[in-house]
């Protein structure tokens, strides 16, 4: 999946401006749906993944992501990628079963380090797909090579369902790895907010204080990545092929500090890797602004190292403070406001995009970083002695 998703992602905002015919404003209504629909799961995806267990939820609904990207293939209108877009964040009620048995199959001396190459692995893995990208629009055009691109999201999608299906479960209960039917889990679903919300009473207050640094962190970046590739081509001025190369660049130049940091993570602490993290897009916007091809590449090494440190370094102190039989409330819970916060942020950068001044919303990442590294700094704490 991370192989193939990146694929078309390389070109998407632009391709839903030039063939499906959104603009600038509608880019960030596309992505508002999406986030909405993915916030709306993420309680019930929490509760069911520590009541009925992980795996069942992991593989079966993977299946329905994939069936939602025939959507990205075929659609002749704009229209079609937020329907599409939508069934597919609503089948990613997955997403706090993932993490939690991540987290749960990972010894706590060697979190930072496991999540950091997973973290690492899983941008190398896509490190062909903007080239390929770039060959594709090349040699069949821009519509009919984009098409082929979420052909091929489609089939990876499919063959990642049936591989998932070979995950073992980690959650041992009387329940785990039973499978409610529809009705039940929707009726389970006021529950399931009653008991996520009373999570956050069971668990340490750096938790809270984590979760409201990264929803902050999270919607400025998803506010940004709508935008990208449109700033880059068309008020910077670069080309289409230029640009894969520079997505392909930063999965590649990050790997090895992100490895070494991943490395000193375990004895050195995961927050102040966070914290390096956050900076990191500090440097990364500000070049990016006004950057020409190089200044682009230097600008993305930033960007894409902060985000494998900000990745493994959270979900790393999330998994150290949380309880195994909590983490998929926790992770559902955070998720919801986290997603629900990136619907708004991404309106808000829509609108301050298309109507404002173009390089504002990546201004504000820039600037947001500072203080979020302080916060993080003054009220977030390590534990000494590490969730299993």
């Amino acid at each position: 999946m991370f192989f193939a998703a990146p694929i078309p992602n390389t070109y998407a905002g632009k391709y839903f401006k030039d063939i499906l015919g959104a603009n600038d404003f509608l880019l960030s209504v596309i992505g508002f749906a999406g986030s909405l629909a993915l916030a709306l799961v993420q309680f019930p995806g929490g509760y069911l993944a520590d009541k009925h267990g992980r795996r069942w939820l992991v593989y079966t609904m993977t299946f329905g992501v994939a069936f939602s990207s025939i959507f990205f293939v075929l659609a002749p209108s704009w229209q079609f990628i937020v329907v599409g877009s939508m069934i597919q964040n609503f089948c990613l009620l997955y997403q706090p079963a993932l993490f939690a048995i991540m987290l749960d199959s990972i010894s706590p001396e060697n979190r930072g380090a496991g999540l950091t190459f997973q973290a690492v692995l899983t941008n190398l893995v896509g490190l062909p797909a903007s080239i390929i990208a770039g060959y594709l629009i090349l040699v069949f055009n821009f519509d009919m090579g984009m098409r082929i691109a979420y052909a091929i999201v489609t089939v990876a999608y499919f063959a990642a369902a049936v591989l998932r299906a070979r995950l073992k479960e980690t959650l041992s209960t009387a329940e785990a790895d039973s499978c409610p039917n529809l009705i039940g889990a929707i009726k389970e679903y006021p529950r399931s907010v009653r008991e996520s919300l009373h999570v956050w009473s069971k668990i340490p207050r750096a938790v809270f204080h984590l979760f409201i640094s990264n929803a902050v962190i999270s919607s400025l970046i998803a506010g940004c990545n709508t935008y990208f590739v449109v700033y880059v081509l068309e008020v910077l001025g670069i080309e289409k092929f230029q640009w894969a190369f520079v997505m392909a660049f930063m999965s590649l130049s990050a790997a090895i500090p992100a490895i070494a940091a991943g490395l000193r993570m375990d004895k050195a602490g995961r927050k102040r890797f966070l914290i390096l993290g956050y900076l990191c897009y500090v440097p990364a916007m500000a070049v990016f602004i006004f950057a020409d091809f190089y200044k682009l590449l230097l600008a993305f090494f930033f960007f894409g190292l902060g985000q494998v440190l900000t990745s493994s370094s959270y979900h790393s102190l999330l998994g150290d403070l949380t309880p195994r039989e909590l983490r998929g409330k926790v992770v559902g819970c955070s998720q919801f406001f986290i997603y629900l916060s990136q619907a708004i942020t991404q309106i808000l950068v829509g609108l301050l995009y298309s109507y404002v001044w173009k390089p504002l919303p990546f201004v504000m990442l820039a600037v947001g970083a500072l203080p979020l590294a302080l916060f993080v700094s003054l009220r977030v704490f390590e534990s000494k002695s590490k969730e299993i």
